[in-house]
């Protein structure tokens, strides 16, 4: 995890009253404003101020005073270092720069429920509350100032460790300003802001990268993590089902009694296979669901590798330490009126299996109309798959041309483990004869993937978990030591300058 991606991630995800700074500079704009009105009540009798040098002194001395600073806004950003260390600093445009990106990146990675914590970018930001104490203006604005504080920090470390920047730093900022849309970028911000910003950026995020490239932990001190955090590392597997009920005494549906005498009949299944098979008689006998649904449908009773949720029923039961491979369980839920059956097939254990990554393309049945018609299409890439160089990066750019999964790039999944894919995929990324170069097509009820398989994990499960926590411990540590060994010095009264976009 880069230093922008762990900035970024502790800003976004953590939801937080506004910093003293914050209410600091908060107060001083109302102290401002109030201070403006009074003055300019008192000059409204006073003789007008005609001479060029007159007026050229009254606006230093606005300036200076902080009551119409905004008479020569643009250049003052240019001018104003809001965060400074011995050799590197960032004025207002750049730190309205970072502003803006991590605005964006907000913006456009919010979807579902998290959605509904959104700015409207149609309205001005600092009209708009994050929460009761901070603007959204003064939310975005306080993170970019974080975020050119890490980049800094790691800038000046990597002086310091005598470390060697890419030579391709000006190649990647082109390609990142060619990736942009700066229609809604801050007017103060100049191209040569963007440039200067971008370098900073990259420095810091080729050194975070190459500082955790080089972590190193011993056996002896992931077993250890392990042991303080077994309970949350740990993973098991069960078979589970629910029976929904309404007394309501709708013929479509069963009642509570009914689901109970159902449940307590399923949870005398012991095995895998009396599980699942209980389950394929009843779906035959209740539901007109065709052998493809139905085989469909009972793919979702296996959960493989689960890990630990506090809170949860089935959770607290299987990772209770009483619960022992065969025994079962029913859960009622009665906001729900559900009853869920679960029977645990393995104890809580320690991951052993070992992460794979894949790279996929997907043609759906929404698109090609059928399942036939996705399978035909997965053919057909197969085939111009086959006639080519047959390489991961060949795979990569039929991927980039054919497939509907625009999530990621080139169909890359990395690190996937067991219990995260569907039946047919965990059955064939997981066969212990599977080598990297295999590929496959694999049907689903939403389409057909041609699946490539690069490469398992030379650690297991638990081994990766552990490491990336102590990575992250490390890296935490490392990251407060940089910022106090970049001396940073911050300017507030800089920060006013700082806007995220155009929105006025």
């Amino acid at each position: 995890m880069t230093v922008v991606q762990q900035n970024t991630r502790n800003i976004m995800a953590n939801k937080k009253k506004p910093s003293e700074k914050q209410e600091f500079l908060a107060q001083q704009r109302r102290e401002q404003r109030r201070k403006t009105a009074k003055e300019e009540k008192k000059k409204h009798h006073k003789r007008k101020i005609v001479t060029t040098v007159v007026c050229c002194a009254a606006a230093v001395a606005v300036v200076a005073g902080g009551i119409t600073w905004f008479v020569r806004e643009k250049p003052l950003t240019q001018m104003i270092p809001v965060e400074k260390t011995e050799h590197y600093s960032v004025n207002a445009a750049e730190v309205s720069f970072y502003a803006w990106q991590i605005y964006n990146s907000y913006i456009n990675s919010s979807t579902g429920s998290d959605s509904a914590n959104l700015p409207d970018t149609e309205k001005p930001l600092a009209d708009q509350n994050y929460d009761n104490d901070t603007t959204w203006e003064a939310y975005f604005t306080d993170a970019a100032q974080k975020y050119a504080e890490n980049v800094l920090a790691y800038c000046e470390a990597a002086d310091k460790e005598n470390y060697e920047f890419p030579e391709n730093i000006s190649a990647m900022v082109k390609a990142a300003k060619e990736q942009m849309d700066f229609s809604t970028l801050p007017s103060s911000v100049t191209q040569d802001n963007v440039t200067h910003a971008l370098e900073l950026y990259f420095k810091a995020q080729s050194f975070s990268t190459s500082v955790e490239e080089n972590m190193s932990f011993t056996d002896d001190e992931l077993e250890s993590y392990y042991k303080e955090n077994a309970k949350t590392m740990d993973v098991c597997s069960y078979m589970e089902f629910s029976f929904s009920y309404d007394d309501s005494g709708d013929s479509t549906t069963i009642s509570r009694s009914e689901a109970e005498e159902l449940a307590r009949s399923l949870r005398r299944c012991n095995t895998k296979d009396e599980f699942q098979s209980w389950v394929y008689d009843y779906y035959a006998k209740n539901t007109s669901l065709t052998e493809e649904d139905l085989q469909s449908q009972l793919s979702t009773l296996y959960s493989h590798n689960i890990s630990y949720t506090e809170g949860d029923d089935v959770s607290e039961w299987a990772f209770s330490g009483e619960a022992k491979a065969g025994d079962s369980n029913l859960f009622t839920d009665t906001d729900n009126k559900r009853i869920t059956v679960c029977l645990l097939l393995d104890e809580p254990k320690r991951d052993e299996s070992h992460p794979v990554t894949i790279r996929q393309i997907l043609f759906t049945t929404n698109t090609y109309e059928s399942s036939d018609g996705a399978h035909s299409a997965a053919e057909k890439a197969l085939e111009e798959w086959n006639s080519g160089e047959q390489t991961e990066s060949a795979f990569a750019a039929l991927a980039d041309q054919y497939t509907e999964d625009t999530t990621v790039s080139g169909g890359l999944y990395q690190n996937i483990t067991e219990g995260q894919l569907s039946s047919a995929w965990q059955n064939w990324c997981f066969d212990a004869t599977r080598k990297s170069g295999d590929v496959m097509i694999l049907d689903s009820s939403y389409g057909s993937c041609l699946v490539y398989y690069v490469e398992a994990a030379e650690q297991a499960g638990w081994e990766m978990t552990a490491t990336n926590a102590l990575q992250n411990q490390r890296y935490n540590e490392l990251q407060e030591t940089y910022q106090k060994e970049a001396d940073l010095k911050s300017s507030d009264w800089g920060m006013r300058f700082v806007t995220v976009n155009n929105q006025k």
